[in-house]
């Protein structure tokens, strides 16, 4: 407690003299750090690696593939992105709203699509859930039980829920045909691999997503009325390319605003005197002098950089990172299928999770969420942007896995996990005057451009981290022991707790608040008797005992039974 006391005075005491912020890394949680920054009178600075923001959520267009606008991932946002939705509410779109009011599309409706009976979608509510996954009301039961004791966790989930892999957790609960299609949400929800994700991070999660406060109050639009994004409610996505619509705005007011960017300058060390960070050297051999440094770059490159500097890399919080990327980076990769006539959906906006596919396919129509006057590419009527989001079980075709395949067998397997879904084929088909999905010709069907696909394996420029079984424990905090030196990235420690664009919007606030106590963080909300039952769970966990709702039921079971014995008597 000692430490963090000096350490806090130590900054606070330095900001009168300090004003130089140095930011490596050009991602959400960097810009966010940058965002707060330079609005209270900071000079900052930003150096990026790529040629370009925006890290994993970036677009990009490919002029050899006819301007076809391509994402690097598939990725969406909950009504519990607090954070992310007052940052966006902050940045011009135009001269007639901000970001947040002009560009972001009504929720999207996600709906689970078996290969073989009817898509299902969370139409009823919580009554929805047997018929998306396929669940007797008996496990839906046992479903509901274990991830009621994931909300009602707090040192067990961090301790131990966050060793155990989800998908194996629940799997004897449920029949084998609601246990795939369970585990095939959290590639498309929860962002990362079903192999493993973590109890912990899928329980988060869905607890958020469920039981949220307070909902986000939208202006009325061209596709209606004044509108509520709350609790339970579908994700929105923008409206258009994400580089386009968020980033390219983000920099133009943040460089008005004064934050000076320098791009393709990647840092490779830090100078340290042995009790603060004196320079930052970078690759082009320039040398970076600032009074305070926020590394935001993604966890690998933050391990190389502190490796080249052993001093450096000892110290509390910054010696985690070796551990943090010990199981490698996450393969999830994007594609884009270009159609040369408009394809309808018999709903807006549907979201498609392909639950018996083996690559873990998600799929979404483009065209249904951007603006009319969005360009889709040359002869492109209609735009599916997927992802796949496992990369270590085998495909159909070929019998291997995403990481093992070459781009023509990978594009090949997307192709027939698609055509395969015939739940997708009946919606095609109902809305489209009774044509199917093979009846549509694809005019041109890609991958994100920078993954490179080899004998070796694929692999991409920039290693892509998301929270598994064997990183809870390694999750550094945005302080650390140098005094001049914070850390930002979604991989960092925050109040979400759950790897995702608002946890780096939250680290990139918490960064800067360490510099500047002035800035703002919104905690997530969890209701009190949750936050009770935690609470009473903390001590059972202490001493050794099971979840308190297991001992509540037992408790209610036993005298249930007693009950009935002296009513026998």
């Amino acid at each position: 407690m000692a430490h963090k006391v000096i350490t806090g005075y130590y900054i606070y005491k330095r900001m009168a003299l300090a004003k130089h912020v140095a930011i490596f890394g050009a991602g959400i949680a960097g810009l966010s750090a940058a965002h707060e920054l330079v609005r209270r009178g900071y000079r900052v600075s930003v150096y990026e690696s790529e040629a370009e923001a925006g890290g994993f959520f970036r677009s990009a267009r490919n002029l050899q593939s006819g301007n076809l606008p391509t994402e690097y991932s598939w990725h969406g946002m909950g009504p519990w992105y607090h954070n992310l939705f007052a940052v966006l509410r902050q940045i011009p779109f135009d001269d007639t709203g901000s970001v947040y009011d002009k560009a972001l599309s009504r929720p999207i409706a996600f709906g689970i699509f078996p290969d073989d009976g009817k898509a299902e979608f969370f139409d009823h509510g919580l009554r929805s859930i047997p018929k998306m996954f396929r669940f007797s009301h008996w496990e839906w039961l046992k479903w509901s039980w274990l991830m009621f004791k994931t909300w009602g966790a707090n040192v067990r989930t961090q301790e131990k829920y966050s060793r155990q892999n989800a998908a194996a957790q629940w799997k004897p609960m449920l029949s084998e045909q609601g246990y795939r299609t369970w585990r095939a949400c959290f590639g498309p929800w929860v962002g990362s691999d079903w192999t493993k994700v973590s109890l912990h991070h899928a329980g988060q999660f869905f607890r958020k997503q469920l039981i949220s406060k307070p909902p986000h109050a939208h202006l009325a639009d061209d596709q209606g009325p004044a509108w509520s994004h709350g609790a339970k409610d579908g994700w929105l996505l923008f409206r258009g390319p994400s580089s386009e619509f968020w980033f390219g705005r983000w920099i133009k007011d943040l460089m008005e605003r004064g934050v000076s960017f320098y791009w393709n300058e990647r840092l490779e060390r830090f100078r340290f005197n042995g009790t603060t960070i004196t320079a930052g050297l970078l690759g082009s051999g320039t040398i970076v002098d600032a009074d305070l440094y926020i590394l935001a770059v993604n966890p690998f490159a933050a391990a190389e950089i502190l490796a080249r500097t052993p001093e450096l890399e000892k110290q509390e919080e910054l010696r985690l990172f070796k551990l943090l990327v010990a199981e490698g980076p996450h393969v999830q990769v994007s594609f884009r299928i270009g159609f040369a006539e408009p394809i309808k959906f018999p709903r807006a906006r549907t979201a498609v999770v392909v639950a018996d596919s083996e690559f873990n396919l998600t799929l979404f129509a483009e065209d249904q969420v951007w603006k009319s006057d969005v360009d889709l590419g040359r002869e492109i009527k209609a735009l599916w942007t997927g992802t796949s989001c496992v990369a270590t079980v085998p495909g159909r075709l070929f019998n291997l896995p995403v990481s093992k395949c070459s781009k023509e067998q990978f594009l090949a397997e997307v192709e027939a996990q698609i055509l395969s879904c015939e739940s997708l084929n009946a919606l095609i088909k109902e809305a489209n005057g009774g044509r199917s999905l093979a009846d549509f010709k694809i005019a041109r069907i890609e991958v994100w451009h920078e993954w490179i696909f080899s004998p070796e394996g694929i692999r991409g420029p920039q290693p892509k981290w998301v929270t598994t079984t064997n990183t809870q424990p390694y999750l550094p905090s945005q302080i650390t022991p140098v005094p001049n030196l914070f850390l930002a990235g979604a991989h960092t420690k925050t109040e979400v707790d759950v790897w995702s664009i608002e946890g780096a919007v939250e680290s990139g606030r918490r960064a800067a608040r360490a510099i500047d106590p002035t800035v703002e963080v919104i905690s997530q909300y969890k209701p009190w008797w949750l936050r009770a039952i935690s609470s009473v769970d903390d001590v059972c966990y202490k001493v050794g005992a099971p979840h308190v709702l297991d001992l509540a039921m037992v408790v209610l079971l036993l005298g249930a039974a007693l009950t009935i014995v002296k009513l026998l008597i």
